[in-house]
C-alpha cells in the first residue's frame, strides 16, 4: 500500500456502534482495457462470489452474498476462520467468496455446487477487499487508501481468509501476470473514493482482461503473490 498515509492505530475496546442490518454492495463500471495511474489501486477480479461478511461478538454472524440472503450455511468452516485472523470486533468486509480444491486450485464449478447446497464441495475462502466498518466505526466515508490500510492492519492473512493483493498504479503489470490463468478482469479502485452503497462510477472499474491462451490454472497463494519479480514465469524459490 501506499506509503504516504499514515499507520493508523488498531482499536481493542469494545466498539462504538452496531453494525447496519443491510448493506448494498458498491458495484463497479466497466472498464476499456488496463491502463497505468497512481491515483488507482489494481487487484485481481475474483472468480468467485461478491460478498459481505459481518462479525460482530467474535462470531461471523452474517455472509450475504449475490444472490443468497445468507450463505454462511453453505460456507460454514469459514465460521471460525474470519473471526480468527481480525485483530478487533465489529467489522464489516466487503470481498469474494471462493472455492478451492485439494491442491488449493480456484474451482468455479466447486464453487456453484456449494451455493446449491454442497457444503462438502471443496473448501471455502474468503478474499477481503475492502472494509466499511471497523471497531464498530463507520468506514464508508473515508477514502479507498484509507479503507485498505486498515484492512490490512485489521486483517492477518490465513489459509482460507486473505486481504486481496493489489497494486498501486501499475494496472498493465498486474493484467499481464493474470492473463494465463484465464482470469476475465481486473479491479481498479481509486484512492481517494469513499465507498458508495448500490453506485456505479469511475472509483471502481472492472477492466477486462484481453483473452489469451491459458498455460495455468489459477491457485489462491500463487494470485497473491504475482507479478514475480524479474520478469519470472514461476514463483521464487
Amino acid at each position: 500500500m501506499p506509503g504516504d498515509q499514515l499507520d493508523l492505530p488498531i482499536r481493542t475496546d469494545p466498539g462504538g456502534g452496531r453494525l447496519p442490518a443491510r448493506l448494498a454492495p458498491m458495484q463497479p463500471s466497466d472498464g476499456i482495457a488496463p491502463f497505468d495511474d497512481p491515483a488507482y489501486l489494481f487487484e485481481a477480479w475474483w472468480p468467485g462470489v461478491r460478498t459481505q461478511a459481518w462479525i460482530e461478538g467474535g462470531r461471523l454472524i452474517r455472509l450475504r452474498a449475490e444472490g443468497l440472503a445468507d450463505a454462511l450455511m453453505a460456507f460454514g468452516e469459514l465460521t471460525d476462520e474470519v473471526p480468527d485472523r481480525l485483530m478487533e470486533d465489529d467489522v464489516l468486509l466487503d470481498g469474494w467468496l471462493l472455492a478451492l480444491d485439494d491442491g488449493g486450485w480456484l474451482d468455479t464449478e466447486l464453487l456453484r455446487r456449494r451455493l446449491a447446497g454442497d457444503r462438502h464441495a471443496g473448501r471455502p475462502a474468503f478474499v477481503a477487499s475492502d472494509l466499511l466498518w471497523s471497531g464498530g466505526v463507520d468506514w464508508q466515508r473515508r477514502p479507498f487508501g484509507a479503507r485498505r490500510r486498515r484492512l490490512e492492519a485489521v486483517l492477518l492473512d490465513g489459509d482460507r481468509c486473505v486481504v486481496s493483493h493489489a497494486l498501486r498504479g501499475e494496472g498493465t503489470l498486474l493484467a499481464e501476470a493474470l492473463a494465463r490463468f484465464g482470469l476475465g478482469a481486473i479491479s481498479a479502485r481509486r484512492l481517494d473514493a469513499r465507498y458508495r452503497a448500490g453506485r456505479a462510477g469511475d472509483a471502481w472499474l472492472r477492466v477486462p482482461l484481453v483473452p489469451e491462451a491459458v498455460t495455468e490454472r489459477p491457485r489462491l497463494a500463487l494470485i497473491q503473490r504475482l507479478p514475480f519479480p524479474d520478469g519470472q514465469e514461476s514463483p521464487p524459490a
